[in-house]
């Protein structure tokens, strides 16, 4: 274990700021990319373009209900009806039956569908019917698109620590240098992504100058799956001698959501030496032998997330070990949002997407 989470009572931390670690699961193994890396919210637009969009459907908005701004979809799918309930917490897909569906009898004499109502009502009884309104405009659907689309996370910025034989502390890891790396560290960046100049750099920047190099010369960007992912390198970033707490190093690396520290030897790494309450999830990484061993630990409250760690935590040095490791990153800042530290944060944004729709196309 590279981790070390145990907070010393004289330390005060309250236990909501404190980290678990991750347990080896025996039965995981390393594999590619698999399904777990779409977003809910790329979900439910791949949900609602195979299902919905360009086919007879209906869309029903609400400014106010118990739920805040609502938007329902429904559509008739063969046998069965399906729903997407699109509220401030997230979207839920439901599918029923088409025969669960109450219908009046006058109806079934004269060869009607239900109501829509009486549809929304089977769905869920959690769908404030009373207070929806059909929204007719044809632009809707590609209102409903964008509004998901905006969630989408495109690029993902990451803390890269190093820590050289015997230094187990933030302290130590903002410490060293560029010319403090070994070869198995360099190699690991190599791994990692590609060593770029930042003055003049066009890409994702994740806050970095690209103008006049202050914030380091060099960093490590990777475009992975469609995402650009930069890392902030403790050993890039500008060191400042007689400074023991190197604050321009943690005003990047202490600002990220995910921080990846690499262990020359395999001391352990002490988590409560971390000062910022930014930092949600810890990965540490260790070379040995032809492998790297990874350790993993997330702050209370921040819920399990995929790809699992396999027992023994090892994973190979190949593309496939590569997309373990930074399929395991991307997923890592993703939970971290579902903790109390951010949640409230998404929702209060996505209410503000569901009411401008609501607001501008339910009296439509």
């Amino acid at each position: 274990m590279a981790l070390n989470v145990t907070y010393p009572a004289s330390a005060g931390v309250p236990p909501d700021a404190q980290f678990q670690l991750e347990k080896g699961n025996a039965n995981a193994r390393v594999t590619g990319v698999h399904d777990s890396l779409l977003q809910e919210c790329e979900r439910d637009i791949i949900w609602y373009r195979d299902y919905f969009f360009g086919k007879p459907h209906a869309n029903f908005l609400a400014r106010t209900t118990p739920r805040g701004p609502m938007a329902v979809s429904i559509v008739q799918d063969g046998d069965n009806y399906k729903g997407i309930v699109r509220t401030t917490e997230g979207s839920e897909r439901l599918t029923i039956p088409r025969d669960s569906v109450v219908i009046a009898w006058w109806r079934k004499m004269l060869g009607m569908a239900p109501t829509p109502q009486n549809v929304m009502r089977a769905l869920s009884p959690n769908i404030p019917v009373e207070l929806l309104k059909q929204g007719r405009d044809p632009g809707l659907p590609n209102e409903l698109l964008a509004m998901e689309e905006r969630q989408v996370i495109r690029s993902y910025k990451f803390g890269l620590g190093y820590l050289r034989h015997g230094q187990t502390t933030e302290e130590h890891m903002f410490s060293n240098t560029e010319d403090d790396m070994s070869v198995e560290f360099k190699e690991f960046l190599n791994f990692l992504g590609e060593k770029i100049a930042l003055k003049g750099w066009k890409g994702y920047r994740a806050g970095l100058d690209v103008q006049n190099d202050q914030t380091g010369k060099h960093s490590v960007y990777t475009k992975w799956q469609g995402y650009e992912i930069m890392f902030h390198v403790s050993a890039y970033l500008p060191h400042t001698a007689n400074d023991k707490q190197q604050l321009e190093k943690k005003r990047h690396i202490g600002n990220d959501i995910v921080v990846l520290v690499f262990q020359d030897g395999d001391a352990q790494f002490q988590l409560p030496t971390l000062t910022s309450r930014q930092n949600h999830v810890v990965i540490a990484v260790r070379p040995e032998g032809d492998k790297y061993v990874i350790a993993s630990c997330y702050k209370n409250g921040v819920p399990h997330f995929h790809p699992e760690i396999p027992d023994p935590p090892h994973f190979s040095r190949d593309a496939v070990g590569r997309d373990f490791l930074l399929h395991k990153l991307v997923n890592a800042e993703r939970a971290s949002y579902k903790s109390p530290s951010f949640a409230p944060k998404i929702s209060r944004t996505r209410n503000v997407l569901l009411l401008d729709v609501a607001e501008r196309f339910s009296g439509s």
